[in-house]
């Protein structure tokens, strides 16, 4: 036999579809012995529902979309599993979208929204100018992302991060510290982790340098951008690397150039994911509260979603963690 349908549960059953509809939906006056009778004859036949079909009748499709440039990073595949967790506690599926920061998958992942294809969409990726977004205000949330003025957003507290990184690299004795950022194009609350490291170096009277490095470049060409810097006259004694991954691929040219860390090179990274912890346990970073940031996002935009009044904007504390290795003066 083929995959049970609801019509083969009506025709057992001996009542409509609308009927059988009704009771997987809880919606309408059904008696109990018909009730107990529809049901009875589902579990006879194993019938599984479709849940897309079931949303023509509730008005939900139960999944929401999360819109991440890509589960590769990271910060980015823990984030997602959060997110997941955090919606099957609702009854919710998440469908991951990775839009490898191309705008035009984004519009593509938008259009799902439009076809009521899911609730809601959270979203993290770092894509710009995409004017869809106006559209769906009462329907969406950005993790570390401004998209309009309406769409709330949940993030770090990028600048405290950036100035407790700076003051513990300058508390281990450096002076010449280079801080490594992303696409300064891109207009994202991260940026606020440079910002956070340059009123910390003036206000010890050192002088900023930066290293851009393109968050959607590959890791080798990462790695060229890095080896470049060594294979110049390279003077710095310490590295503000705004996400972890760029903080352990200098920590690779580093060493591979004969530097020694900690000792003639100190290294903070940012995002301090558990795998990363686990994998790369001398790397020095700031925490992020991934899980808590997972939360939040969900449960604002489910607030949202039933047409609660929610806050634009939620900032969570970040935390200092230092690797075991970490020299201190």
């Amino acid at each position: 036999m083929g995959r049970v349908t609801i019509h083969d549960v009506a025709k057992k059953a001996g009542v409509s579809v609308t009927t059988v509809s009704r009771v997987l939906n809880n919606r309408g006056y059904i008696s109990e012995d018909m009730k107990e009778n529809v049901l009875k004859t589902i579990k006879e036949l194993n019938y599984i529902p479709n849940e897309m079909a079931r949303s023509f009748f509730s008005n939900e499709s139960k999944f929401i979309a999360l819109i991440i440039p890509t589960t590769e990073n990271p910060f980015f595949g823990e984030l997602t599993f959060y997110i997941e967790k955090a919606l099957a506690k609702y009854g919710y599926h998440l469908f991951i979208c990775n839009s490898l920061n191309n705008p035009e998958n984004e519009e593509k992942y938008l259009r799902l929204l439009n076809e009521k294809r899911v609730d809601g969409i959270i979203v993290g990726s770092h894509n710009v100018d995409i004017s869809e977004y106006e559209n769906y205000e009462n329907q969406i949330v950005s993790i570390e992302r401004k998209l309009t003025k309406n769409i709330p957003m949940v993030q770090s507290d990028d600048y405290n991060g950036g100035k407790l990184a700076t003051r513990e690299l300058i508390n281990q004795g450096c002076h010449n510290i280079l801080c490594v950022i992303g696409d300064k194009t891109i207009e994202t609350p991260a940026n606020d982790r440079s910002i956070g490291y340059v009123d910390e170096i003036k206000k010890n009277k050192l002088e900023p340098n930066f290293l851009e490095i393109p968050f959607q470049e590959k890791f080798d060409k990462k790695y060229r951008i890095i080896k470049e810097i060594f294979e110049k006259d390279f003077t710095y004694d310490g590295v503000f690397a705004a996400d972890d991954v760029n903080a352990k691929l200098f920590m690779n040219v580093a060493k591979n150039m004969g530097f020694s860390i900690p000792s003639e090179l100190k290294i903070i990274g940012f995002d301090g994911t558990q795998s990363m912890r686990a994998l790369v346990p001398e790397l020095s970073t700031i925490v992020q509260p991934i899980e808590k940031l997972a939360n939040e996002s969900v449960n604002v935009l489910l607030k949202l979603l039933k047409g609660k009044k929610v806050k634009l904007e939620s900032v969570l504390p970040v935390e200092l963690y230092l690797s075991e290795t970490t020299n201190h003066k």
